[in-house]
């Protein structure tokens, strides 16, 4: 009489089994853990990690040692003069230059650290204004020897007024004025804006005032086609055939304005010789020398106040 209850139970246990089956095959579904833990390990360490970017800087060369201000200052505070008299060249609009003018030069402040605060073979005479009067040789002018005087910039307030931004450093070479340094000397660029914004500035970078006056010796293309001296000089730059002047690489070109660079209670003095593609306009570029007289290198940038020297 149990015969009959026995088979049902039997068939009942057959229809069940496939959906355990089903269910236990469900519970056996890899988890997201799971499937990282399958992959080789080769491919995980392959596997980028872009959760911190080095944003690599450069204009004049991209400098690897530039950081973010926000990095890098974060919890340090703001460098201070301590020279008094000196004024704090502060902007109270944001992204717009101060307009108070550089410190008058005091007697005695000929060297301080870097390159001679006038150099010495600084032109006696001085052109009319900030931008030439003429950048192509002429019958008056055959030797545009008008160029070798320096630059009136008495009315340019680039020239005139303190600036405040960052200070980075860079790898030198030939730089955008056309002459050749190395990363020992204590030279700069300032930025893109500035050098770009300068009185007379043009297309051709190595023409552009805020180089300097050039050097006044002088060579002409001879009937044979090489260039031969004109007028001598320790230094010289070459006339081309088209009447503009021309930079040669086997000669110094220019004579740099020169700055004074502020960070703290320390200055140096730099030679201004290139422009910085990624400079905001108040910041200065220095040779990784000159960055090291004022700070530890470690900071990849920092604040300070700098003018050009009146002379």
């Amino acid at each position: 009489m149990y015969l009959p209850s026995l088979a049902v139970l039997f068939l009942f246990a057959a229809d069940v089994s496939p959906v355990a089956a089903k269910a236990h095959a469900l519970n056996r579904l890899p988890r997201h853990h799971d499937l990282s833990e399958r992959l080789p390990r080769t491919v995980l360490d392959a596997t980028p990690n872009n959760s911190t970017k080095i944003r690599r800087r450069r204009s004049c060369k991209a400098k690897s040692s530039a950081t973010t201000s926000e990095t890098m200052n974060k919890g340090t505070p703001a460098a201070k003069s301590t020279t008094k008299g000196t004024p704090a060249a502060k902007s109270t609009t944001k992204g717009t230059p101060t307009t108070k003018s550089a410190p008058t030069p005091t007697k005695g402040s000929g060297h301080i650290l870097g390159v001679a605060f006038k150099p010495d073979n600084w032109p006696t005479e001085t052109q009319a204004g900030a931008a030439p009067a003429a950048t192509r040789t002429s019958a008056a002018d055959p030797f545009l020897m008008e160029l070798s005087k320096s630059y009136n910039n008495k009315n340019n307030h680039l020239y005139t007024q303190v600036h405040t931004g960052d200070m980075t450093f860079y790898s030198t070479g030939t730089v955008a004025c056309g002459d050749t340094y190395e990363d020992s000397s204590f030279t700069a660029a300032v930025s893109k804006i500035m050098y770009d914004a300068w009185p007379g500035a043009t297309a051709e970078t190595n023409r552009n005032p805020i180089c300097g006056p050039y050097v006044p010796g002088r060579k002409t293309i001879s009937p044979g086609g090489n260039f031969v001296t004109s007028i001598q000089g320790q230094s010289f730059v070459n006339v081309g055939g088209d009447g503009f002047l021309n930079c040669d690489p086997k000669s110094q070109c220019h004579v740099p304005l020169t700055a004074t660079v502020r960070h703290g209670d320390k200055e140096i003095i730099v030679s201004i010789v290139d422009r910085c593609e990624g400079c905001k306009e108040g910041d200065i570029d220095l040779t990784m020398t000159a960055f090291k007289a004022l700070a530890d290198p470690a900071l990849g940038r920092t604040g300070v106040t700098w003018w050009f020297n009146q002379y």
